[in-house]
């Protein structure tokens, strides 16, 4: 909408809605685009940013559950879990050409940002013995993960099979945990470790 559409819809001045309009665009919540006319000066549309979305009711939670559900009951178990891996193994395909090249530090960081960009507010440490320690501050598909489990297994083979090496989760916020916790370890690592208890 244009200024002096918003003024007319919220009943404010044209002062008033520059002014909350420029706290918005600030804050990342709001775009605008020019529109040219042949005539006078250009108009300023105004839309909402992806960021301000989360503001908005949004049913994607209840849809992706309804739709799990009804997989789940026409096609079994297997059919559901087969559904489900599919998506993995597209999302792995997907990853690994990003990957493809990297060093594992580099690998970490790349697949990091991955997930990043789906809404997990992730951060990985690197740790002295060279493991890192993924966590993830937010679960996009919290309320999904808590019906189906899979979801989390197959969150954990992404990591495993992009990175080629073991992957141990040590906490989760489905289960109450603030944050999901991740080891990552490269494979020397696991080895030295294995030998080390079979010693």
């Amino acid at each position: 909408m244009s200024v002096e559409q918003l003024a007319q819809e919220l009943a404010v001045s044209k002062v008033c809605v520059r002014r909350h309009l420029s706290l918005l665009e600030s804050d990342g919540l709001i775009s605008y685009v020019e529109e040219r006319h042949e005539r006078g000066r250009p108009r300023f549309i105004y839309k909402l940013t992806d960021k301000a979305r989360c503001f908005f009711p949004q049913n994607y939670d209840e849809f992706a559950r309804d739709l799990l559900l009804q997989i789940q009951r026409q096609f079994g178990d297997e059919g559901l879990e087969n559904v489900i891996a599919a998506r993995t193994n597209e999302l792995i395909e997907r990853i690994r050409k990003d990957l493809d090249g990297a060093s594992f530090d580099e690998s970490v960081k790349i697949l990091t940002k991955t997930i990043n960009s789906n809404g997990y507010l992730a951060d990985a440490r690197r740790l002295k013995d060279g493991s890192y320690r993924l966590r993830h501050r937010n679960c996009p598909t919290e309320n999904v993960a808590a019906r189906y489990p899979i979801v989390c297994e197959e969150e954990m083979r992404v990591y495993q099979e992009t990175l080629g090496c073991e992957v141990v989760r040590e906490c989760r916020i489905v289960d109450g945990a603030r944050m999901c916790e991740f080891r990552i370890m490269p494979t020397a690592l696991t080895q030295i470790t294995s030998r080390k208890s079979s010693d």
